[in-house]
């Protein structure tokens, strides 16, 4: 027997259990997600907005130097398209490239081309060279800006001989030449040297 059967049990000592942390409901989460593909979505539209105000991307950029050009559009649609040097619509071959940046000048003889790339960066700047292709026709080539090709009918000048090098006199174009262009090219690229006699068509 028991000495003190009435005396009461003694207390009962419950370890302590720590609060589990409640995470967020599913309700929370889906609303969570639901935002976070909001952003996602609208910064992806504001990317293809920016895209379509800048308009495509010129062509201009993808140019090396040696690649003959046909020019496109003007102001901020100018461009410049790579076209085969064979061509008889492709009038210009890229002599240097470069970034339309401030000041800059091409050296006696090229012509100046600036392509503008809104929204996309510094645009393309260019001197390009006359492409050295027997029979195509202009009128002025002693200008600063890239001479239109002309009709032959209509045209002053005429393409009537290239020879790959470089002359510092006439002497390797006929006796009828009136006008000679003479480039030096560049042996890191594919602009070659030229010389190109002009004719009265």
């Amino acid at each position: 027997m028991p000495e003190n059967p009435g005396a009461p049990f003694p207390p009962q000592h419950t370890p302590h259990q720590p609060r589990k942390k409640k995470g967020f409901s599913f309700k929370v989460q889906m609303i969570l997600l639901a935002a976070s593909l909001v952003v996602a979505i609208g910064g992806f539209a504001v990317i293809i907005t920016l895209n379509n105000i800048a308009g495509p991307e010129k062509q201009a950029k993808t140019l090396s130097e040696g690649d003959c050009v046909v020019l496109t559009g003007s102001g901020e649609e100018a461009d410049a398209v790579p076209t085969g040097c064979d061509s008889p619509q492709a009038p210009y071959t890229v002599g240097l490239i470069g970034v339309d940046k401030g000041e800059w000048s091409c050296d006696n003889r090229f012509y100046k081309y600036a392509v503008p790339t809104p929204l996309r960066g510094e645009g393309v700047g260019l001197c390009l060279a006359i492409n050295a292709q027997v029979g195509l026709c202009f009128d002025d080539v002693a200008t600063k800006t890239p001479p239109p090709l002309k009709d032959c009918g209509s045209a002053r000048l005429k393409i009537s001989e290239v020879f790959p090098r470089t002359s510092v006199e006439e002497s390797l174009c006929a006796d009828d030449s009136v006008e000679v262009i003479s480039y030096v090219g560049n042996e890191t690229s594919k602009f070659k040297s030229a010389t190109i006699c002009f004719v009265t068509p």
